[in-house]
C-alpha cells in the first residue's frame, strides 16, 4: 500500500467535509473503547483496540495487494508507514492531553 493511496484519501475527506470522515469513525471506535473500559481495565480495553486496528489493517493491506507476492513485497513499506502513522497520532495526542490536563482531568 502506498503512502499516496491513503494520503489521497484522507485529502479527498478533508476537502469534501468540514471534517474527515475518518475522525468520525475515530470517534465512534473511541465510543467503544469507553464502554469497554467500564467492563474491563484501561490497560485491557486499549490492548483490544490495538490489536483490532493491527488486525484490520492487516487485511486493508493484504486486501489491496491481490497476492501473497505482492503483500510479502509491500510488507515492511506498510509496516513502516502505519508504525509512523500511529506514532504521529499517539504524539498529537499525549501533546493534546499534556496541553489541556487539567480540563480534562477536573472534577
Amino acid at each position: 500500500m502506498s503512502q499516496n493511496d491513503v494520503a489521497d484519501n484522507q485529502a479527498a475527506d478533508t476537502a469534501s467535509n468540514e471534517v474527515p470522515a475518518f475522525l468520525h469513525i475515530a470517534d465512534r471506535f473511541i465510543a467503544l473503547a469507553n464502554e469497554q473500559a467500564q467492563e474491563n481495565d484501561l490497560a485491557t480495553a486499549s490492548a483490544g483496540f490495538l490489536y483490532a486496528n493491527a488486525r484490520f489493517t492487516a487485511f486493508l493491506v493484504a486486501s489491496q495487494c491481490g497476492t501473497a507476492e505482492a503483500l510479502e513485497t509491500e510488507k515492511a513499506a506498510a509496516i513502516e508507514y502505519f508504525v509512523n502513522q500511529y506514532a504521529q497520532a499517539l504524539t498529537s495526542n499525549i501533546t493534546d492531553y499534556q496541553k489541556n490536563f487539567a480540563q480534562y482531568f477536573s472534577k
